[in-house]
């Protein structure tokens, strides 16, 4: 027998068509094998269920098999992998399948069973039942083959380890075509792989192999497999790329930090001999006077007067590269850079810190030495703290104490200590930062004779100069005549009596002289406990680190690091004095833009009233465009309806009524009005005494102008009935109304009072039909009859023929009121933009009856005096208020 190896892993065959063009590439190899059931194994092949061997395989006429995804050449023992294949059948195979006699119908219903049949579990499934009733994979490692007795071949082993010849079966329907099927493999070596079916009585293999790798175990000492140096060190060992890792940034850093080093110290040998610090003399230019505190600027004619103001110069000022600096002056009879000097100059020149001044440099011409070094415009802390016009809250004193510290702190990191530190040596920038001056460079600063001849020299010479630094001394250096160098406890008693002078704002010298005896200091402050910034945030604190920096014990006084942290606890706000002043200028901002906000609300509720009052007086979008100053063109409209209504007897009432009563009764009777207004799409054009105006279908076209008018007189009418005159109880309250449909021109007229007019023979229509009606009527024109007598609701009566003025016999019509609301509201849901009040109820009749009025209640023909009317151009025009109305 022969074992097939397929180079190919995609071929697809059928045993009834194959042929040598079908097969792409097929490699033939002669060994001893077992193919599946001992059958000799093809692309794939079809046996019956019953019985099968090598001689009674049957042809699979439309049944395919073949594998599909990417092409597994080999795989790593116990590691699972998927194995996919498809199974396809054509019609012909259905009929083959009926011909056979293995399925009992016609090929149609044996390919719908087989494609629709829901199959049950693998164990039970059958031919009967299931239409594929077994699907798995076969294994068939070389090692088996020679054993003629295998009829199953394998292992397969699973997840658990039993040991099985083949994977678990799978049964479906022919819908499903893809299959993918989990594996494992342990049996290194050359493996056939047998995809395995049952359809109907038939069942077809298909076959493939590949070679299983040795498992890798990581830590047996043996690097095979998949094992490299990244995955199993202990086998493989440290990869090339991981030493070269390791090695590489070592020699670099070991590169690095010996460059590191040998530029630092090629930087500090070129400090070293750097001389840029040397200025010229001539390059200093004096500056135009010697500033105070604050930066002020204050005359040297008399410093003794200065001294009697209690105004301290605290310097003098130069100018040196367009910058103002500060200058030391230092008397020599001889000086020469040597290498102390240097190396005095480049420590100097090292430090950097916000808390020191910087140096800028220094003339070395005999026999005025200048130390120039960076100026601070506020003056000196001494200066700030004696100028009682400067308000200094807590938390710029504790900033001004922090300041202090944090700067000496970083002067003793460096192995540097001040020796003359005193308030008078510390500098207050712009920003209200003190910066530490007049420190290093003591050869520089070592003064071979008293400076004669020079702006400060009564002030240099005087004893007040030396009983000020005196009281800075630490008891322990009292008794000497020359000062040995300065060490940290000596700053540390130095700054004892600066948080005096911080929390006095005095000078710390004693008033009276014969105090001065070289052991006297002055005393702790008086601190009073209280809430805000005026007060100390704990005066018991700050009293407690003033006698831990001058204790008498050297040793115990605190270092600058420490004496931060006691700061820090004392005010645990961390605030500087910038901080501070922008706390302040933050709730100013807040405080500020609560009131703009305020303000703004104001501004708003006053816009909205002004709004609401010139809406009142003009339609919104002639009022926007008037607000926007832009011009408002008069405006045609082809269609409209004007309604107007007049109080009968109006002439007798206001006769019988004071001004007031006339006043209250028709803001009265308007306001009821126009709440009923607000409820349709009407306009109220305007109010001339008793006489009511509105309009419908403008300056927002309408069209269903007539109904809004009508829907709106009906309720003025029904409100009427029910009204009482406040004053007159007694008196039945009637008005008329008339409405007319037509065209109008509407416009702007007037300049300082400007007025929404209605211009047309509409506008005189309506009018017409308002001083013709009678009491509690709505008498309406022929036109606006029709309009409303399309929508079928409203209950209308013929008038006859009447003589309108101006118009000659009319027939007019009264407006009864209105039925089938439900119809109505259903029509009006159709219309797009308008509304319908529903709050009338149906009138299927007229409720008003007739009411005759006395000659005495019935006013005269009201005369047009507030109606304007256009007609034909052939009248004479007079322009009234917004109406035009020609008599002829």
């Amino acid at each position: 027998m022969c074992h097939l190896n397929m180079l190919k892993f995609y071929q697809i065959a059928d045993s009834s068509q194959c042929d040598a063009s079908e097969l792409i590439m097929i490699e033939y190899t002669i060994s001893p094998c077992l193919g599946w059931h001992a059958l000799t194994n093809q692309l794939y092949d079809c046996w019956p269920l019953q019985s099968p061997n090598e001689y009674n395989m049957i042809p699979c006429n439309g049944l395919r098999m073949n594998w599909f995804g990417a092409r597994i050449d080999s795989v790593r023992s116990a590691e699972e992998f998927n194995v996919s294949f498809r199974i396809t059948a054509s019609d012909g195979f259905y009929q083959y399948i009926v011909n056979r006699g293995f399925y009992p119908g016609n090929w149609t219903q044996a390919k719908n069973w087989c494609e629709s049949v829901e199959c049950p579990s693998a164990e039970v499934a059958t031919e009967d039942n299931c239409c594929l009733h077994h699907v798995n994979l076969h294994s068939c490692p070389r090692t088996q083959l020679s054993s003629r007795n295998a009829t199953i071949c394998g292992p397969w082993i699973g997840p658990q380890g039993s040991i099985f010849t083949h994977t678990p079966s799978k049964v479906d329907n022919m819908s499903h075509q893809n299959w993918t099927l989990p594996l494992t493999l342990f049996t290194a070596g050359h493996t056939s792989l047998i995809a395995h079916i049952r359809i109907f009585k038939v069942q077809i293999a298909l076959h493939t192999t590949l070679e299983v790798l040795p498992s890798t175990v990581c830590g047996d000492g043996v690097c095979n497999g998949t094992e490299t140096c990244e995955t199993c060190r202990s086998d493989c060992g440290l990869c090339m790329s991981i030493i070269a890792a390791i090695v590489v940034p070592c020699a670099l850093l070991m590169v690095s930090g010996i460059a590191a080093i040998s530029w630092i110290y090629y930087q500090k040998r070129k400090l070293f001999w750097d001389e840029s610090w040397i200025i010229n003399h001539e390059e200093i230019r004096p500056d135009t006077g010697v500033r105070n505190a604050l930066g002020s600027l204050a005359s040297m004619a008399n410093p003794g007067s200065l001294q009697g103001q209690n105004v301290q110069v605290f310097t003098e000022t130069g100018i040196y590269k367009s910058k103002v600096v500060a200058i030391k002056k230092i008397l020599k009879n001889t000086f020469g850079i040597t290498m102390d000097v240097r190396r005095e100059v480049r420590q100097l020149r090292e430090l950097e810190h916000n808390n020191l001044c910087k140096f800028v440099g220094a003339s070395i011409d005999i026999p005025y030495v200048y130390i120039l070094t960076e100026y601070c415009p506020k003056g000196s802390l001494y200066d700030v703290l004696q100028n009682d016009d400067v308000p200094l809250n807590w938390s710029f004193r504790i900033s001004f104490a922090a300041d202090i510290a944090r700067g000496m702190a970083y002067l003793h990191s460096r192995k540097l200590f001040h020796g003359r530190l005193k308030s008078s040596n510390c500098c207050i920038d712009d920003r209200w930062t003190i910066k530490i001056t007049d420190f290093g460079v003591p050869i520089l600063r070592k003064v071979d004779t008293k400076i004669k001849n020079i702006e400060m020299n009564e002030y240099e010479n005087s004893d007040s100069k030396r009983r000020y630094e005196r009281v800075y001394l630490p008891p322990e250096l009292l008794h000497y005549d020359k000062l040995p160098p300065p060490e940290p406890t000596t700053d540390i008693y130095s700054y004892a009596i600066i948080l005096i002078e911080i929390a006095t704002r005095q000078d710390p010298t004693a008033e009276d002289t014969s105090q001065d005896d070289g052991t006297w200091r002055p005393p702790l402050p008086e601190l009073d406990r209280g809430s805000g910034e005026t007060f100390c945030p704990n005066p018991s604190k700050y009293q407690e680190l003033i006698k831990y920096c001058w204790d008498e014990d050297m040793a115990s006084r605190p270092t600058f690091e420490t004496i931060k942290k006691i700061l820090v606890e004392i005010n645990p706000s961390k605030m500087s004095p910038v901080d501070s002043m922008m706390s302040m200028m933050e709730k100013y901002s807040k405080d500020l833009e609560i009131l703009v906000a305020e303000r703004t609300q104001e501004l708003e509720l006053e816009k909205q009233k002004t709004d609401r009052l010139l809406y009142s007086m003009l339609p919104k979008p002639v009022a926007d465009k008037l607000r926007q100053g832009k011009g408002v063109d008069a405006q045609g409209y082809e269609s409209c309806t004007i309604f107007f209504s007049d109080i009968i007897g109006f002439t007798s009432i206001a006769s019988q009524s004071t001004p007031i009563q006339v006043v209250a009764l028709l803001n009265k009777l308007y306001t009821t009005f126009d709440d009923i207004l607000d409820r349709h799409d009407v306009y109220k054009v305007e109010t001339i005494g008793d006489a009511y105006m509105v309009v419908s279908g403008l300056p927002q076209k309408n069209a269903r102008h007539a109904c809004e008018i009508a829907n709106m007189a009906l309720d003025l009418i029904a409100v009427c009935d029910q009204f009482v005159i406040p004053h007159m109880p007694q008196w039945k309250f009637c008005i008329r109304a008339g409405t007319h449909s037509g065209s109008v021109v509407a416009g702007v007229v007037g300049l300082k009072m400007p007025r929404y007019c209605l211009f047309g023979d509409t506008v005189n229509t309506a009018s017409r039909m308002e001083s013709t009606g009678e009491a509690l009527k709505i008498q309406i024109s022929g036109v606006t009859r029709q309009i409303l007598d399309s929508f079928g609701c409203y209950i209308m009566e013929s008038r006859g023929q009447i003589n309108v003025k101006g118009k000659g016999m009319m027939e007019t019509w009264w407006l009864k009121g209105r039925r089938n609301i439900d119809e109505i509201l259903k029509r009006d849901s159709l219309a797009q933009g308008n509304s319908l009040h529903k709050s009338i109820p149906d009138i299927q009749s007229d409720p008003l009856e007739e009411k005759k009025l006395s000659s005495r209640e019935t006013p005269p023909t009201p005369v047009s005096q507030s109606r304007v009317y256009v007609h034909d151009g052939k009248e004479k025009t007079n322009s009234f208020a917004n109406l035009i109305d020609i008599d002829n």
